[in-house]
């Protein structure tokens, strides 16, 4: 037996003895959407109503058909006052959110004791980093050719249903081998909750030796090949080829040791721009937002169902305070040289999560001269990942066609209930981790000729890990929302001493790989 079986096999011991006698306090928050997916062993159900207030009730049920909820207990008010105790019945429609504790054996714990030993070191590389536990929204994956690859990642930004939003990614390198067929993968990846309304397809044909890309505004055009830029330079040298197209080929720099908020940028220098002129963009985020998320998730511990209600009832100054860390990090903000030796702001690119990275257009100047075209990029130091920063000439105006799943596959065979959810939008398909869907798609033309893009719309919930309740801060909570800039100055010292692991860490806690 090798040294690594034999402290695989250790382990594995150890968890089979401890699985028995670990409990944990399982924290679920439910919409009243998902009512039928409560956990009926909770003893207590808990109702945040869309007026401030909380139920609290015991011997609960819940009906399905009548949409409504019932059982004895205590409401509060919005301060938390009792205000009645006794029977209660409520609809649906009047809740926000609702919220069931039940303590339990670790379901982590006992299922490691009987998978391999990868998921052993799945949950030690969480349990040594909680805040690089792998999370996600729906990821989708379509062949390049070669491989299935990570493509996109759908309504990242949407972390409650308050927050649910549409979104567009760009199926850049995609290269469907099936003819007119498309295939894409929607995996839940994660300890999370999706709510899928749906996933379709918008495709526009593909003149040759030409892309189709959105713009920043929404808008799609046909666009000329990406030219490198002449010259680029950052913190960390010439990055010109390194950012040349859309290839998987990043640069990244590190985080700042004093302030996660604090700028650098990169200049680039284009010789010879093009007509009409456009930036392409393509990024995605690093492991620090995601850190800076979850540490706000852990300092509110047991109040985030709380919180999260106050969110639900869409209060104007929560989501305010909500979007204060993500405006002190912000976005790649992209700017060009003037006449008069400074800068103007033409746009900033937000694409939020950190799993795919997406593209963009960023419509800019023409040189009066026809002479050199300066860009700058200004950005939070370690942020964000940028895979590529080109230069291409918006030749004509395009209009993606939408196209909804032919079939969905689930276990290789039909799964007509989730195809019909996806194609209504008002009884949206309901995911949990490691459930997998095939969802095909069937083009006008050939696939080679048509470029692709996702449009989905939905949102998740993140599951508390009880790792992060022990951080229990409220002070420190409303510090990340009261004084963002101050919170990730405060937040660097902690970023730092795990950003050289936090990558693999988070990779390697992924529930459900594809």
């Amino acid at each position: 037996m090798t040294p690594r079986r034999t402290w695989l096999v250790l382990g594995a011991v150890v968890v089979v003895m401890v699985a028995g006698c670990v409990h944990r306090l399982q924290r679920v928050t439910t919409p009243p959407e998902a009512a039928a997916t409560l956990d009926r062993k909770s003893p207590f159900l808990k109702a945040h109503l869309r007026d401030g207030a909380l139920l609290v009730l015991s011997s609960w049920s819940v009906d399905d058909t009548a949409r409504v909820v019932s059982g004895a207990g205590t409401r509060y008010d919005m301060t938390r006052a009792i205000v009645g105790e006794g029977p209660h019945a409520l609809a649906l429609d009047s809740v926000v959110l609702f919220e069931t504790n039940v303590t339990r054996p670790s379901e982590s714990i006992a299922m490691m004791s009987i998978l391999t030993g990868v998921s052993l070191g799945v949950t030690a590389y969480c349990a040594a980093n909680p805040k690089s536990c792998f999370g996600s929204c729906p990821t989708f994956y379509v062949t390049d050719g070669s491989r299935e690859l990570l493509q996109a990642e759908g309504f990242s930004a949407s972390i409650a249903p308050s927050l649910e939003a549409r979104d567009v990614d760009v199926l850049y390198r995609a290269r469907p081998t099936m003819g007119r067929e498309v295939r894409v993968d929607m995996v839940n990846e994660a300890y999370e909750t999706h709510v899928v309304r749906y996933a379709n397809l918008l495709v526009a044909p593909r003149p040759s030796g030409h892309r189709v890309l959105p713009d920043v505004h929404g808008a799609y055009w046909t666009v000329t090949p990406p030219a490198a830029p002449s010259r680029c330079t950052a913190s960390d040298g010439d990055c010109a080829a390194l950012l040349a197209d859309f290839d998987g080929r990043e640069r990244l720099s590190a985080a700042d040791s004093f302030d996660l908020g604090a700028r650098e940028v990169i200049d680039l220098v284009f010789a010879a721009p093009p007509a009409e002129p456009a930036l392409f963009i393509a990024s995605r985020q690093s492991l620090l937002p995601t850190f800076v998320l979850y540490q706000g998730f852990s300092w509110l511990g047991t109040g985030v169902g709380e919180w999260m209600a106050t969110l639900e009832r869409r209060d104007g100054e929560t989501v305010r305070r909500l979007e204060g860390p993500a405006r002190a990090l912000g976005g790649i903000d992209v700017l060009v040289a003037n006449a008069h030796g400074g800068w103007d702001s033409l746009a900033t690119v937000r694409e939020t999560g950190p799993l795919a990275a997406d593209a963009r257009l960023v419509p800019l100047p023409s040189t009066a001269d026809g002479g050199p075209l300066r860009v700058r990029l200004r950005l939070a130091k370690g942020a964000w990942r940028v895979d590529a920063a080109a230069l291409v000439s918006r030749v004509s105006p395009a209009t993606p066609q939408r196209l909804m799943p032919a079939v969905v596959l689930r276990d290789g065979r039909p799964d007509e209930a989730a195809r019909a959810k996806l194609m209504d939008s008002t009884a949206p398909l309901t995911t949990f981790p490691g459930d997998r869907y095939t969802l095909v798609y069937r083009l006008p033309g050939e696939a080679s000729a048509h470029e692709l893009f996702l449009e989905t719309k939905g949102y998740y919930l993140e599951w508390m890990r009880q790792e992060w309740i022990a951080e229990e801060n409220r002070a420190l909570a409303a510090s990340l929302f009261l004084d963002p800039a101050g919170a990730l100055r405060r937040l660097a010292p902690a970023f730092k001493r795990e950003e050289a692991t936090i990558e693999q860490a988070f990779w390697r806690s992924r529930y459900a790989g594809h």
